[in-house]
């Protein structure tokens, strides 16, 4: 899909084109609106618009759109007409321009057979700026769950900006995870198979937009988003994933091409064919932030080590060969400063935003991420909290992310600590490039706030590690912990945590101003019923420091 930025003439059936002069109403497709509207990466005087319409004959479609400071519409501040294509499913984007910075604006899009419902969306102010209030989201699997953490954030009023982190749909066939038994009922994902095709991705992308509380929050907040990896196949890297097979999901490059193509066009996000699998981008908030959303899963990561595997043989000849077995894996594998996980232009960019935003004078650099950066380390006190009936493989699973823990291994290959060196320059970068740098990450499914130190444990980031709005975390594999048992363990083992919530689902809410951050935590007890449960929280908050890092978080 290509973005409309442009007011250029109608070029054929197949263009996307805006139209150089608004067509009458009567010139435009009858159909349908089918899943909501969503706007996102604002500016100071633009803002991305998104939309699926249907027509009626299943073709392509002749639209409108308009951009307004009044829900009346009487005075558009921007508008425009669409062609949208069957090959982009019937979705489209444009970016309404010429807004004014600050300004909450509503929007629409015009058809024959009516409008859809009405946006509401805002731009980035310039120059001076007290605050910015944004929720953060991970890791939503449908049959795992209700979106209660979507409709939570919908209902505030303070919430300017929201910010997905990644596994916005899960790519697995019905009754994988979570198996048919364990599915919530209600909660049925299409198409039944694993995601391979465009149509396959597009396909599932719509039976989530078809929840209520997503269409909702995306109608009334601008988004800014980044993919992980269940938007393509579980554990992906840049040439694979650990879930891709050739020879039953076909080559991996066309499986990779589909889904890239299935986000854009259904995400309301700034990218074109010709950015390919650029996603990487900043966005600014006024003189107090910048905003970098970096992609950790796709682009520039090598393949993830495996401990496991490297480990297998040697854990059956004793201690003294497993310790040298790891001690080997450590220094080929897991240590060498070519196993990347944002790439060379990725890495080189990242640090040059960094600076320029330091030298703005904004306060605040926020480093949206998909995986989590603080050390994670296994509990010896883990395997207790297995539940009686837990499976030979849960057992072996969690005794082996102790003995890893034991060898100095992480157990959780996937995450940032799968790959030290990359880990040390993006935090060196963190300490010498920003001025106050925040990390958010999602993936892990469970809630952290981690400080992160750089060189000498000097100050680099703190970090909020955001829970899943629907998939379950580690509260379903230690089912045999008393309340505050598995927040303990992981607190005591860690040393970089400083504090952590491994039972809830929910979202945050982060609160920038130029003194300090705001973290609150959203949690959510049930998300397995259609009920919303009462929302709990959790705020703790650091200090913006001039010249000596951010942090550390008051708990």
């Amino acid at each position: 899909m290509t973005i409309r930025t442009t007011r250029r003439g109608f070029l054929g059936a197949a263009s996307l084109a805006s139209l150089a002069a608004p067509a009458l109403a009567a010139n435009y497709s009858s159909g349908a609106f089918t899943h909501g509207v969503a706007s996102g990466d604002p500016d100071v005087n633009s803002v991305v618009l998104w939309t699926r319409f249907r027509p009626g004959n299943g073709g392509n479609a002749r639209i409108g759109w308009e951009v307004a400071e009044s829900e009346t519409f009487a005075t558009p501040s921007a508008k425009g007409e669409l062609l949208i294509s069957a090959a982009d499913d019937h979705c489209v984007k444009v970016i309404a321009r010429g807004l004014k910075p600050g300004r909450r604006y509503a929007y629409r899009f015009l058809s024959a057979s009516g409008a859809s419902p009405t946006g509401f969306t805002r731009t980035a102010p310039q120059g001076k700026t007290s605050a910015l209030t944004f929720a953060a989201f991970s890791c939503a699997n449908k049959p795992q769950g209700y979106f209660h953490a979507y409709a939570d954030a919908a209902a505030r009023d303070d919430i300017e900006l929201c910010i997905h982190l990644g596994d916005y749909i899960y790519e697995m066939e019905r009754g994988n995870y979570p198996s048919l038994a364990e599915a919530v009922p209600g909660r049925t994902i299409v198409p039944d198979t694993e995601l391979r095709a465009y149509r396959d991705y597009c396909a599932r992308y719509a039976s989530y937009r078809d929840d209520a509380d997503l269409q909702e929050l995306h109608r009334v907040k601008p988004w800014a988003v980044i993919w992980d990896d269940h938007e393509f196949a579980n554990d992906t890297w840049m040439n694979g994933a650990g879930a891709q097979d050739d020879a039953t999901d076909g080559p991996w490059a066309a499986r990779k091409a589909a889904a890239v193509k299935a986000y854009c066009d259904w995400m309301p996000i700034r990218h074109t064919a010709n950015d390919g699998l650029r996603i990487y981008r900043r966005l600014d908030w006024g003189d107090l932030a910048s905003i970098l959303l970096l992609d950790t899963r796709l682009i520039g990561r090598d393949a993830q080590g495996s401990a496991r595997t490297a480990l297998a043989g040697a854990a059956q000849q004793g201690p003294d060969a497993l310790k040298k077995a790891a001690q080997a894996f450590a220094a080929n594998t897991l240590n060498d400063p070519r196993h990347s996980m944002l790439g060379a232009a990725q890495e080189v960019w990242l640090a040059q935003q960094l600076r320029a935003s330091k030298a703005s004078g904004r306060p605040w650099q926020v480093l949206a991420q998909q995986v989590v950066v603080g050390e994670q380390i296994i509990a010896a006190s883990a395997p207790k909290m297995l539940p009686p009936d837990a499976s030979d493989w849960q057992r072996s699973f969690v005794q082996n992310a102790v003995t890893f823990a034991e060898l100095g291994l992480p157990w959780n290959m996937d995450s940032w600590a799968g790959y030290p060196a990359a880990r040390t320059r993006f935090l060196e970068s963190c300490a010498r490039d920003a001025n106050n740098a925040l990390v958010l990450s999602g993936d892990s499914h469970s809630a952290w706030a981690y400080d992160l130190p750089g060189a000498n444990a000097a100050p680099a980031a703190v970090e909020i590690g955001v829970t899943s709005v629907a998939s379950t975390g580690f509260e379903r594999t230690f089912s045999n912990a008393a309340p505050g048992e598995r927040e303990a363990a992981m607190l005591e083992a860690n040393k970089e945590l400083a504090w952590c919530d491994i039972t809830n689902r929910g979202y945050t809410i982060t609160q920038l101003t130029p003194q300090n951050v705001e973290a609150t935590y959203v949690q959510l007890s049930d998300v397995t019923t259609s009920a919303r449960p009462n929302a709990t929280s959790k705020t703790i908050a650091a200090e913006a420091r001039k010249g000596a890092g951010v942090g550390p978080w008051q708990v």
